[in-house]
């Protein structure tokens, strides 16, 4: 039996920055693949301009897997965006594929319009997040609740509260639609080769020698949250005034979040690096990492703290419980509450060395454990099976 031809759409390749763990995972599952199983063909909707996504286009090609950017996103013309997108995955897809894969909210409406000129014969849809087309509930309503369990062979869902979510929906429990959990994941062997040079790249960042680096990584967006790390600030620097925040990465709210931190006066505590491509390297400089997050899916950036021996303090949304056991894994607290992070980080800084190693030494294997890319891409590969155009129809 032939490989099945799946095409993985992400949004794109701009993983530094504004995009992020969902891109990285779509680019990581499509090289964990099994390539006398699966060809997998991986389209970025977008290039955003920035530095590094080319350069994961040919990282991709130079491992045999075929790759590109459909178009450019113009942050004035999303809909002209879209359109552009799908002419420019129609020009350069010219084998039909058997499965179309979608990893983003566009990537499910681009499947919708392409599976017919591609010859697809079954439709899936990979939910990264708890909440769908937040800022468009109309779409929501249309889309998520009512075409795509009609029109989508396979849902997945990267953890338990978003298959539930999808499992609850009117017309899937009609259908008798059940969405499938398949968690996000990591090559954890990323971390384990890096060598890190902390004082040389502690200085880089343009921290003292003593700081304690509480640092954070993702999309400078509401969902993340640091706007409620931010307030935390000063009441952590009233108690710890070696402390210094590091923000890793872009988006819409970065300017928003800078002058915050110029008003609250912290700004000579708060350093925001922009994109950057070593993040391996950046996390174990770190000696806590904080998600502040609102609302999650399954956060890899998450699982690759937990992966580097890096300490995490989190807040108790959704996928992060899945990931973050309390006091075993992690530390949790309350979202939306700049004084209980503040307080959780604080009482971080003051415990035993040997509790502090108990909780990162857990943590690592818990990741190793569950959250391995090889153990997801053979799970992919079994439901990919199930649409190969060579298997008898029921």
């Amino acid at each position: 039996m032939k490989p099945i031809r799946v095409l993985e759409i992400i949004s794109g390749f701009a993983i530094e920055g504004p995009l992020g763990g969902i891109e990285r995972f779509g680019m990581a599952l499509a090289q964990a693949l099994d390539r006398s199983l699966v060809e997998p063909v991986v389209c970025g909707l977008w290039a955003y301009d920035t530095p590094y996504e080319r350069g994961w286009v040919e990282h991709l090609r130079a491992q045999g897997i075929d790759a590109f950017i459909a178009a450019d996103w113009s942050e004035e013309d999303p809909y002209g965006s879209f359109v552009q997108a799908i002419k420019g995955m129609r020009a350069y897809v010219h084998k039909p594929v058997d499965v179309i894969h979608s990893h983003c909210q566009f990537g499910d409406v681009a499947a919708l319009w392409l599976k017919r000129p591609f010859r697809a014969t079954s439709l899936l849809r990979t939910v990264h997040n708890e909440r769908e087309w937040g800022k468009r509930p109309l779409r929501r309503y249309l889309l998520t609740n009512g075409l795509y369990p009609l029109l989508f062979a396979q849902e997945l869902g990267v953890a338990q509260t978003v298959v539930d979510n999808l499992n609850r929906r009117p017309i899937a429990r009609l259908l008798h639609r059940q969405a499938v959990r398949a968690y996000n994941a990591l090559d954890v062997q990323r971390f384990a080769d890096v060598q890190v040079d902390r004082a040389a790249l502690r200085a880089e960042l343009g921290l003292p020698v003593d700081a304690f680096v509480v640092g954070s990584i993702g999309r400078l967006v509401e969902q993340k949250g640091y706007r409620i790390l931010l307030t935390a600030v000063p009441a952590i620097l009233a108690q710890l005034p070696q402390t210094h925040v590091v923000i890793v990465g872009d988006g819409e709210q970065r300017e928003a979040l800078q002058a915050q931190a110029q008003a609250l006066q912290v700004n000579d505590h708060v350093h925001f690096t922009g994109p950057r491509r070593d993040v391996e390297a950046l996390i174990q400089t770190f000696d806590l990492f904080v998600a502040p997050s609102l609302w999650e899916g399954l956060p890899t950036v998450i699982m690759e703290s937990m992966a580097a021996g890096v300490p995490v303090v989190a807040t108790a949304v959704s996928g992060t419980q899945e990931l973050i056991q309390h006091q075993k894994t992690g530390y949790l607290v309350p979202a939306h509450s700049p004084e209980a992070l503040a307080a959780a980080i604080v009482k971080f800084d003051g415990m035993e060395t040997a509790v502090k190693h108990t909780i990162t030494t857990n943590a690592r294997h818990f990741v190793q454990q569950n959250f391995s890319i090889q153990a997801v891409a053979r799970q992919h590969e079994q439901i990919y099976s199930l649409f190969h155009p060579d298997n008898p129809v029921d």
